[in-house]
């Protein structure tokens, strides 16, 4: 790896972390659009996964006596038709149609986040179904299952630690079958296996800076700000990917 490739691993996992640590979610919204710019889409998008599936697996021994099983059991099931379309795409989207749809992505959740402490009315059963469905395509084909499901979650009458234990445990059964088909596929290749264990000294890093501060700082200020550099990230995936699309 070059040095410059060094420093994005480094920072891309840290930034993962802490965001995981500190919020409960967001690690592959912050973490591919850095990734995917240095080392491709290909390799970013189970190289994101890994290392969400690692902070997830550590922060739900933590939360999950708070998990609302019922609401989780419907977001896995409907999750699984949605990887099996996903792994078909990932094999034959090119790889700025890919960036495209995770600077979308992004954008997507960025702007419901921001909304989310606006009032609004639960979402039923059949916003979960299709919530579940949408997630399990998305992170399969790029990395990022957020978007549907805190969109969804979001709307729901739930205390805090019922929504972060929630998220949690979906992204982290759901990572297990993403990173579980990724493999079957070849994608999870050597090479990726070699950035992951060079990024996990910092991602664990960023984990435990992102749990110390919460709490410590302003949270609703912190995801704006986050949340805000997220959006600047998502864009300019969007115009690099039309740039290599369009004449």
């Amino acid at each position: 790896m070059s040095g410059q490739q060094t420093a994005v691993l480094i920072l891309a996992a840290g930034l993962a972390g802490f965001t995981q640590g500190f919020s409960g979610f967001g690690s592959t919204v912050v973490a591919l659009p850095l990734l995917g710019a240095i080392f491709g889409m290909h390799a970013a998008v189970p190289l994101g996964c890994l290392m969400a599936l690692t902070i997830n697996v550590i922060l739900v021994t933590r939360l999950r006596a708070h998990v609302q099983r019922g609401a989780l059991g419907m977001l896995l099931a409907a999750a699984l038709p949605g990887m099996a379309l996903g792994a078909l795409l990932l094999g034959v989207l090119p790889e700025e149609l890919l960036q495209a749809l995770l600077g979308l992505a992004v954008l997507l959740l960025a702007a419901q986040s921001l909304r989310a402490g606006r009032p609004a009315a639960p979402a039923g059963r059949p916003w979960a179904a299709l919530a579940g469905f949408l997630s399990g395509c998305l992170g399969m084909c790029i990395g990022i299952n957020g978007p549907p499901v805190v969109a969804w979650a979001a709307r729901q009458p739930w205390p805090r630690e019922a929504l972060k234990a929630t998220l949690t445990s979906y992204f982290l059964l759901a990572g297990i079958g993403i990173v579980s088909v990724q493999t079957s596929q070849g994608l999870v290749t050597g090479p990726v296996l070699g950035l992951y264990a060079a990024g996990l000294a910092p991602l664990l890093a960023g984990l435990w800076a992102g749990e110390f501060f919460c709490g410590r700082l302003d949270d609703r200020d912190f995801r704006r700000i986050v949340l805000g550099l997220v959006a600047v990230m998502g864009a300019f995936l969007l115009w690099q990917a039309a740039h290599a699309l369009l004449p």
